[in-house]
């Protein structure tokens, strides 16, 4: 008997526990959306033009921010009043990052767009800009609530998170193994991605994360790191994977070790390798992780600069397709390191 009540003793204090953890994360969700909803005066950046714009890119080294930076760079090629577009490259250098943002400062640029390499170590070159009456968007990261950012254009990455969590564990049939490969470690995408999966697993008791791992978004990383584990574990079920660029890599290593057809993968986005892989193997699908967050971004900082009030958070908003529509994206003719995108013909990457 006694050990009956320690054990339903301890099982309340799990639940406990367990209720805790999700009011939490309920809660953290609700304040980012306040947050986000929250309305910013601009009229201290409000200028005339001609403007000078800065993009301070955290990294260059993969297509889906090749894509972004067209975008932007279309849009800006709409303004007459935008006579430059000054882009820096930190290499997935943070200490680099600081040192791009402190130049386009000095260069006298009107606005910056940026995307990070590490969220907390730009803050006080963000803060710098913020003092110079120069506004800072975050682009194409999660939300972030940071004095020294205006504002942010951000794909909701735990929605996005969530979205892939449940159509893999559904397509799963709720039971198996796991292992998720995430992008860069202590960016809020990977934070936010992370936090979803594990907040949908509540949902799912019968499915185990192995391990989490951070590919990068580099398709030879997520490859290598995947050759590790495949020798590490003997039975993998799904991979959660949401970035095309990483599943492509994934399914790559699978595949030459045998082991494709006991695994299944989750949706990617519109990374064009992994959407030929989906037509090829009706399979996975995708939620899209949308290229043009770079336009509306631009579109956003105008409007700053013009000194209208602005949102703090403007979400670009993800949607699932499935295997058999996603298929119908695959540009077949174009290279795997391409993204399927709204941008004009003349202004995708050469």
């Amino acid at each position: 008997m006694r050990k009956l009540i320690t054990f339903v003793g301890s099982t309340l204090v799990a639940i406990g526990l367990l209720s805790g953890m999700t009011v939490a994360a309920d809660d953290a969700r609700v304040m980012q959306e306040k947050q986000a909803a929250e309305m910013v005066d601009t009229t201290a950046y409000k200028k005339d033009g001609p403007y000078k714009i800065g993009v301070a890119a955290g990294y260059m080294g993969n297509s889906w921010v090749v894509f972004t930076l067209q975008h932007i760079r279309y849009e800006a090629s709409l303004h007459d009043e935008i006579t430059e577009v000054l882009v820096t490259d930190a290499a997935f250098n943070p200490t680099k990052q600081v040192a791009d943002i402190e130049d386009l400062i000095s260069k006298g640029v009107d606005l910056i767009l940026y995307w990070p390499v590490d969220d907390k170590a730009i803050e006080g070159a963000l803060q710098k800009a913020k003092e110079k009456g120069i506004p800072t968007i975050n682009t194409g990261g999660g939300f972030v609530d940071s004095p020294s950012v205006t504002a942010s254009v951000f794909i909701d990455q735990w929605n996005l998170g969530e979205m892939v969590a449940r159509r893999l564990f559904q397509d799963m049939g709720g039971k198996g193994k796991i292992f998720a490969m995430l992008p860069i470690a202590g960016t809020t995408a990977a934070v936010d991605q992370l936090a979803a999966l594990k907040e949908v697993m509540k949902e799912y008791p019968d499915i185990e994360l192995l391990t989490a791992e951070y590919g990068d978004w580099n398709r030879a990383k997520a490859k290598q790191i995947t050759e590790n584990l495949l020798q590490k574990y003997p039975e993998i079920d799904g991979v959660f994977s949401p970035a095309g660029q990483m599943s492509i890599g994934v399914a790559e290593a699978f595949d030459e070790a045998g082991r494709l057809g006991e695994v299944v993968m989750s949706p990617g986005d519109e990374y064009n390798g992994w959407l030929k892989w989906v037509r090829a193997n009706n399979q996975g699908g995708a939620v899209t992780f949308p290229t043009r967050v770079g336009q509306e971004s631009l579109r956003l900082g105008m409007r700053i600069l013009r000194g209208e009030s602005v949102r703090k958070g403007m979400k670009v908003p993800s949607e699932y397709i499935s295997p058999g529509a996603a298929g119908v994206y695959a540009e077949m003719d174009r290279p795997d390191d391409w993204w399927a995108s709204e941008l004009p013909e003349e202004w995708k990457p050469q």
